[in-house]
């Protein structure tokens, strides 16, 4: 193949380079396709995965400011990527090509919860720094995003019991940094699970709607869809599992975070109410309303929480309920359906609730 090299071409003396202006045209039998869409996701770096904070099953939980890597585009164990900026159980909120946000979050005990967002450079290791805060105190509440904007949905408030449950949702843009605004309500309130986004909308799937701390758990399986960039859009999309048959599958999945691509969002589960674990994987099509449809299952599923996962729109990968210090990676092939397999390892092991990744499904 031929290179043309502008630093080799010249005008006819030889003593300057050309000028190039206005409309310009080439004549020829060949042709040259130039590359598209944000120069950030294009490259080596695309693929960067960051799973952040959690802890593992003893005090003084010293896990809880862990970052660790992968890159989504290969198999392989986890890096150390760096440290949140204060050590708790840090949500993911989506991210732009170039930064992860992680919002929120818990050290474990009562009175513990924080409104904290923190946010990733993905080019380069090292550890996050301060973004600004939400405008509310949500835990157990999860985010999604387009390229600019993020958005954080539900949760209930754990510094102040009876815990009151909520429906507000607030959003950030991206490329700045400040505290969060208000967007609208949830269709249901309390905690939110999984979640996932296109380039246009974002998806939150199953969570818990306990009214106060006395109160059983009451786990819902309630699919609701917003349009990135407006506020208040909310609406009931449709209900997790219900297409299939399977009871033990509806209800609070267990997981934070997801997988999508353009038209396909992948749903892993975790633990279920009361105690069974399970292994289940669903995929919701996110251009029409429905509820979500069998995908295949885990490799692994065992008494520990903290299940995490994020993807790169071909591939997502989660961290499973292997363990309460698990270090377990699976992995699954977006557009197609059949069981997880192995990926990897994280570097620490432990619960984890947040994962963020510099080319998922929201940046088209």
């Amino acid at each position: 193949m031929s290179q043309i090299r502008i630093n080799n071409l010249t005008n006819k003396t030889g003593d300057t380079g050309p000028t190039i202006a206005g409309i310009c045209t080439v004549s020829s039998n060949a042709f040259m396709i130039m590359p598209s869409g944000d120069s950030a996701i294009r490259g080596a770096r695309s693929g960067r995965m960051v799973f952040s904070g959690g802890y593992g099953p003893s005090s003084p939980y010293p896990e809880l400011n862990v970052l660790d890597m992968v890159n989504i585009t290969t198999e392989g164990n986890a890096v150390d990527f760096g440290d949140l900026t204060v050590g708790r159980t840090a949500n993911g909120m989506g991210g732009s090509a170039s930064r992860g946000i992680l919002a929120a979050g818990r050290f474990p005990g009562p009175g513990n919860a924080t409104n904290i967002i923190d946010y990733v450079t993905f080019s380069s290791s090292g550890n996050a720094n301060d973004f600004g805060d939400l405008n509310n105190d949500p835990c157990s509440s999860t985010g999604f995003s387009d390229a600019t904007r993020g958005i954080f949905s539900g949760g209930y408030d754990a510094n102040n019991s009876p815990y009151p449950r909520t429906t507000a949702m607030t959003y950030i843009n991206i490329a700045s940094t400040g505290d969060s605004s208000d967007f609208g309500d949830a269709v249901q309130r309390g905690s939110k699970a999984t979640s996932f986004s296109n380039s246009t909308r974002g998806f939150t799937c199953g969570g818990n709607n306990r009214i106060d701390s006395p109160s059983p758990n009451t786990h819902h399986g309630r699919i609701e869809m917003t349009i990135i960039q407006t506020t208040g859009s909310t609406v009931d999309f449709g209900e997790i599992g219900e297409d299939n048959g399977k009871d033990f599958f509806t209800g609070n999945t267990g997981s934070n975070g997801g997988a999508s691509s353009q038209t396909r969002g992948i749903i892993f589960s975790g633990i279920t109410s009361p105690s069974a674990h399970r292994n289940v994987i669903e995929f919701l099509t996110l251009t029409t309303f429905g509820n979500s449809k069998n995908f295949g299952d885990l490799l692994t599923s065992g008494g520990g929480g903290g299940v995490a996962s994020s993807g790169n729109q071909i591939r997502g990968v989660v961290r499973t309920s292997s363990a309460y210090d698990g270090n377990i990676l699976e992995q699954v092939t977006i557009a197609t359906t059949g069981n997880a397999t192995d990926f990897g390892d994280l570097n620490t092991g432990r619960r984890v609730y947040g994962a963020v990744c510099d080319s998922h499904g929201g940046l088209g």
